[in-house]
């Protein structure tokens, strides 16, 4: 019988400690019981509850009896429906496991999980303790309604208003319905890119995105009629700037006798940031979702075969299927990683651990993973050896893994993949040269772009994701060294990438 070493049983626990690097409290819920499958460090963080009170396991209504039947109610749904389903600043009642019960509002969303034939299996859960936030608005509402009925108040306190609005970065509008004009503060303008402070309400609608423009026509109309309160965000494309922004408006009209508001006016914030990482996390859901179907229902399905044959002595599938669990774990392993670096990059913590190190040690282990499920492929170095570099060594066995795999992925079987090193003057140039149908003229200028997917008809299976050159290209431009791709004369197509030798790097 086969026996897995020390190395590759750390690798099923690679990923739990992968998804715990995430800060988005994530969970798995299996079944029609709901139970609790998986949480990560962050989620158990939100639950206020550590490892040692039991959780995984058990179906939610019996780790937290407390459970509002309104969330039950909405997971049933998307078990049964496969729609997504998210919510904002909801409160939540939970205890902590040792009988203290506490409430926080959170952000949350349910995603369908498929297994095989489209069969719904569980419910991936994010959330977000949004307390916080939740508390601001009140207290900005509550300020609101202070200043609305304390004219006299209000007259005296201005500048201490002013004040407030300008420490928060906030910028005010006003708008006269009857004359379709408006008036904005010094930061207003300046996030819609204006020069001037009083412009026509078309000019600034003409910088809404178009999918949003009647959206926010529509409703400016709708508070106009009613005289109600405003509140709504949408992306904007400011003059003079290739860069979109979202904004949050907020405000009332002052109405007239008959209801009608003749002025509508309040504040405008820029939310780009808080926005993208919304969008972040919710592209993460889909992705994850998505991308990890397919080797996670492979994997549990060799897995569930091993499991019935470990009591015979002699199986001679035993070793290949072995070899592609561990192979479906590793692809997992590298989209669940390329994710947190993507996420890092984002939020500008992507940062290099410099060692010194042999490049040629390092690509011995590459291929050593590789050829356990490539063995119908040739792979050959060329001067890769006793080769010394100051890198960050995990991001470039990470970069090493990604060329490599291409080439895998677009060399027929029974051809080579060659991997050259040429020690230079000032840096170290390593490429990565494949059999395949080679890449269009037209592609090369965006294959290292983020999400950028090329199919080839040639190769099954050809299109992914879009991030793995991407991250390719992140890492070698941190690294201050260049990246690129040529066709060959006969055949294929080689990737090339650049590192310099010097220890400047910042």
């Amino acid at each position: 019988m086969l026996n897995i070493d020390d190395s590759h049983s750390l690798s099923y626990a690679d990923n739990e400690q992968i998804l715990n690097l995430l800060p988005i409290p994530i969970a798995v819920l299996k079944g029609e019981l709901f139970v609790i499958s998986f949480a990560n460090d962050a989620m158990f963080e939100l639950w206020r509850r550590d490892r040692t009170v039991q959780t995984i396991g058990l179906p939610i209504t019996t780790a937290f009896p407390e459970t509002n039947v309104s969330f039950l109610a909405q997971l049933e749904k998307v078990f049964r429906t496969g729609v997504p389903y998210k919510d904002e600043e909801v409160l939540l009642t939970l205890n902590d496991g040792t009988g203290k019960v506490y409430s926080i509002f959170i952000d949350y969303t349910y995603q369908a999980i498929f297994g095989d034939e489209g069969i719904i299996t569980g419910i991936l859960v994010t959330a977000q303790d949004v307390s916080r936030k939740v508390s601001a608005k009140q207290l900005l509402h509550d300020t609101t309604e202070e200043l609305k009925n304390s004219n006299h108040a209000l007259s005296s306190s201005n500048e201490e208003c002013l004040m407030a609005i300008a420490t928060a970065n906030l910028g005010t509008w006003k708008l006269f319905v009857d004359r379709d004009e408006l008036s904005f503060s010094e930061r207003s303008a300046a996030i819609f890119g204006l020069k001037q402070q009083e412009v026509s309400l078309r000019s600034v609608l003409h910088l809404v995105r178009k999918d949003h423009r009647q959206s926010v026509i529509q409703t400016l109309q709708e508070i106009a009629d009613s005289g109600q309160t405003l509140e709504i965000e949408y992306p904007i494309n400011p003059e003079n700037s290739d860069q979109e922004r979202w904004v949050r408006l907020t405000g009332r009209g002052v109405v007239d006798v008959q209801g009608h508001a003749m002025v509508l006016k309040g504040t405008m914030m820029d939310i780009t940031s808080s926005k993208m990482e919304l969008i972040r996390k919710d592209e993460f859901i889909g992705i994850a979702s998505h991308e990890l179907k397919t080797p996670l229902t492979s994997l549990n399905g060799l897995l569930q075969l091993l499991s019935r044959r470990l009591d015979l002595k002699k199986d001679d599938n035993l070793g290949e299927m072995m070899v592609l669990t561990l192979s479906q774990l590793r692809k997992m392993t590298r989209i669940i990683t390329s994710f947190v670096t993507i996420s890092r990059l984002e939020s500008g913590k992507f940062e290099l651990e410099l060692t010194d190190f042999d490049i040629g040690e390092l690509l011995n282990e590459q291929l050593k993973e590789v050829r356990m499920t490539a063995a119908g492929h040739t792979f050959i170095q060329e001067g890769c050896q006793k080769l010394h570099i100051k890198a960050d060594r995990i991001k470039i066995g990470a970069l090493l893994s990604n060329l490599i795999s291409n080439a895998v992925k677009y060399t027929p079987t029974g051809k080579s993949i060659t991997v050259s090193c040429r020690q230079k003057l000032k840096f170290l140039e390593i490429s990565v040269k494949d059999e395949g149908t080679g890449i269009a003229e037209a592609d090369k200028e965006r294959i290292f772009e983020r999400y950028s997917q090329i199919e080839n008809p040639h190769v099954k299976n050809s299109a992914g994701f879009g991030i793995g050159l991407f991250l390719c290209a992140e890492i070698v431009r941190h690294h201050k060294g260049e990246i690129w791709v040529e066709n060959n004369e006969d055949a294929g197509c080689t990737f090339y990438f650049k590192l310099p030798v010097f220890s400047g790097l910042v």
